[in-house]
């Protein structure tokens, strides 16, 4: 979750939009929203035995310390137990990070829709040329630096805009699924990751 501070008082605190528990309430699933507690979130997440986690976006890498530890255990987890992951935007990012990746600026991206298009990967998913919200100044370039993640959405100027593991379930994209302007898409990456969970 985000940390925000308390009007009038300080009191940091962990908050999630309202609009990602009506979309995963349309979407027929559950939310569970995990507190910022470093490290000792993985037990707590692995007591819900939950059948995806999603690193959402707000707030850039580095400014809250506590969260950067929080999702980077968490995706470290994720990625041992197999647990499908879904990156948006902020969560996108942390991903890349992660894997060794390093971040640049882009323009022009934020409260700002604009089309992306897709590798043959994801047509099953999006239709080529779809346009998304957009609420981003970091940018990921299409040619990612780690073998094991491959871009699958890019914008008009070359910036990664969708990626995914090779083999892992785990897929992000630097939209957001919860916000107007997303595309229908989003749920249909979300049950094709939970799917290969399923796979033995």
């Amino acid at each position: 979750m985000r940390i925000t501070d308390a009007t009038g008082y300080q009191e940091p605190r962990d908050s999630l939009s309202h609009d990602w528990v009506h979309l995963l309430s349309f979407w027929g699933m559950s939310p569970f929203p995990v507190p910022n507690m470093g490290t000792s979130s993985v037990p707590y997440v692995r007591n819900l035995s939950p059948s995806l986690l999603i690193l959402s976006g707000g707030d850039d890498l580095g400014t809250t310390p506590v969260r950067d530890e929080t999702e980077t255990a968490l995706l470290e987890a994720a990625l041992e137990d197999g647990l499908p992951v879904l990156g948006v935007c902020r969560g996108m990012q942390l991903i890349h990070a992660h894997f060794g990746g390093q971040l640049g600026t882009v323009s022009g991206h934020i409260a700002a829709d604009h089309h992306v298009d897709f590798n043959p990967e994801w047509h099953g998913f999006y239709t080529p040329g779809t346009k998304v919200n957009s609420y981003h100044a970091c940018s990921i370039p299409k040619e990612l630096s780690h073998p094991e993640l491959e871009a699958r959405a890019w914008d008009a100027n070359g910036h990664c805009e969708g990626l995914e593991h090779i083999s892992k379930p785990l897929a992000a994209v630097m939209w957001h699924p919860e916000r107007p302007g997303a595309p229908l898409g989003d749920r249909a990456l979300v049950d094709a990751l939970i799917a290969k969970k399923a796979t033995p």
